[in-house]
């Protein structure tokens, strides 16, 4: 495990492994067939797995990772091993309104694909808007879906995907967040101390802006090395209800489609396990309130 070097309001190495940040989850049961389809509302946040009432997937933002579902959406697994991420992946591609989007992961067990939403999908000024998914399996593509789109729409990636633990460690000392006795693969785990830094990991924030006159980041890229990419709309956090100050959201180094960020845990924070993570972003966008994030405070 690479813990690299740590800074309360900058960017820090990462400090789990890639293959970590991407859940599966069963969204929908249906029968395989030869024609490939996308599951009508399958297009889901990868990292909250956020749903609606009618149990379709709730708006999701350009530049993130979303998780689509449907049947026979490929034969073969295949995932990412380059950066920026590849259009094709086991005889898998991915558009949104007709623009190639980079892919992680084609998992047929689960019958779905890890992609990342083109951020120019949606046109300079427009805040929302509808597109079509169309993947296409070898020669054959699935009919199109609609997908909702909006400037953000926050998801923290917890361990179980959807309502677990937050994937956080504490900056000063290093540690993973989370119950003591309890190992998720990450390493062992402690609640962390009111009044420390921490960061976590995120998707669906939106467009980034570059330091300096650096290019910005590319669909499936993760920017120039060394350059900071700040979410151009910083979000607010709140752990327990309280509301954490916000250092740093932006880019994770080395994983496209992923957002870092540095937060302060606030002295007024709750303590115990199970302790609500909330993200909401500048237009009001939060993550879903049944999809609960959360991480253990002392």
């Amino acid at each position: 495990m690479n813990q690299g070097v740590a800074h309360r309001d900058g960017v820090v190495s990462p400090l789990f492994q890639p293959a970590l940040l991407i859940g599966l989850a069963v969204f929908a049961a249906h029968v395989a067939s030869a024609q490939p389809a996308v599951v009508p509302g399958g297009v889901l946040n990868a990292a909250s797995f956020a749903k609606n009432a009618s149990g379709q997937g709730t708006p999701v933002a350009p530049g993130s990772l979303v998780s689509i579902f449907g049947t026979s959406l490929g034969t073969t697994q295949a995932d990412a091993d380059t950066v920026p991420f590849s259009t094709s992946l086991g005889g898998v591609s991915v558009t949104f309104n007709g623009i190639s989007a980079p892919l992680r992961d084609v998992v047929p067990a689960s019958q779905l694909v890890n992609a990342q939403i083109p951020f120019e999908v949606l046109a300079a000024g427009q805040t929302s808007g509808t597109v079509n998914v169309v993947v296409t399996v070898g020669t054959v593509q699935t009919p199109p879906q609609t997908v909702s789109i909006v400037a953000q729409a926050p998801g923290v990636f917890t361990i179980p995907p959807g309502v677990g633990n937050v994937v956080m460690a504490d900056i000063t000392k290093g540690f993973i967040v989370g119950p003591v006795g309890v190992n998720l693969g990450l390493g062992p785990m402690q609640p962390i101390p009111r009044g420390d830094f921490a960061y976590f990991y995120a998707t669906g924030l939106g467009a980034f802006m570059p330091s300096g006159n650096n290019a910005p980041v590319a669909d499936g890229g993760v920017g120039v090395p060394g350059v900071t990419y700040n979410a151009v709309n910083m979000p607010q956090v709140t752990i327990g209800g309280i509301q954490a100050q916000v250092l740093f959201a932006g880019q994770a180094p080395g994983f496209p489609g992923v957002y870092q960020v540095n937060i302060q845990i606030p002295q007024g924070a709750p303590t115990g396990d199970g302790i609500a993570v909330r993200m909401i972003s500048a237009d009001g966008t939060q993550t879903s309130p049944d999809k609960v994030a959360t991480i253990s405070v002392q």
